[in-house]
């Protein structure tokens, strides 16, 4: 959360220098209701892919995700709105420019939001060592059980591998009881050993 809000302030002070530097009136740049529509808008779209039990975490990196998306459609509906208007060309060109606020609202939202890290991938001198795909397919995993089952082999811990993928530890902790069952073990230092023997498929 303290480097959200870090991504944030710095952000501010990116776009407080580029106003600088092109000697332009930031206060032309907010607009409550447009960003409050934005809100809504990625709120909305956010909205089918809750779950219950899902983590507050993980419903902010899905609403991040789809906040691009509700900028998009918000210009063009302004965009829209306008040039649709019979107040005639004169000053189109700044109104135009001004309806594009939203896609910035929501590219500074998705950077605050958004996660730079990424499922670790074992590296090449570590790949001899840890399961392949086809054991993997073998075992009858499915794709987010593969990801799990590796960052098991990995040694992450469940709450790693949540944050890694931006899942809850609950979440995990049923896709791991699925791998379990599936490659016939009961303890996770067994599940490399396991799947590079190429044995559990069940």
């Amino acid at each position: 959360m303290k480097d959200k809000w870090q991504t944030g302030i710095y952000l501010f002070f990116y776009i407080l220098l580029l106003a600088f530097m092109a000697d332009f009136n930031v206060m032309l740049l907010l607009d409550a209701k447009s960003f409050f529509l934005l809100l809504v808008g990625g709120l909305l779209l956010a909205l089918p892919f809750y779950r219950k039990g899902m983590e507050k975490r993980e419903f902010l990196y899905i609403f991040g995700s789809k906040i691009p998306s509700a900028g998009m459609i918000q210009v063009f509906l302004l965009c829209f709105v306008r040039l649709s208007e019979d107040t005639g060309y004169e000053g189109l060109l700044k109104d135009i420019a001004l309806c594009f606020r939203p896609m910035l609202y929501a590219f500074c939202i998705r950077l605050v939001l958004d996660r730079e890290d990424t499922p670790p991938c074992p590296s090449e001198a570590a790949s001899d060592t840890m399961p392949s795909h086809e054991s993997c397919q073998r075992a009858g995993l499915t794709k987010r059980e593969e990801e799990i089952a590796l960052l098991i082999c990995q040694g992450h811990s469940n709450r790693e591998i949540a944050e890694t993928l931006v899942i809850s530890e609950t979440t995990v902790k049923k896709h791991i009881a699925n791998i379990f069952e599936k490659t016939e073990i009961k303890k996770r230092e067994e599940l490399k050993a396991k799947l590079k023997d190429g044995i559990g498929t069940g």
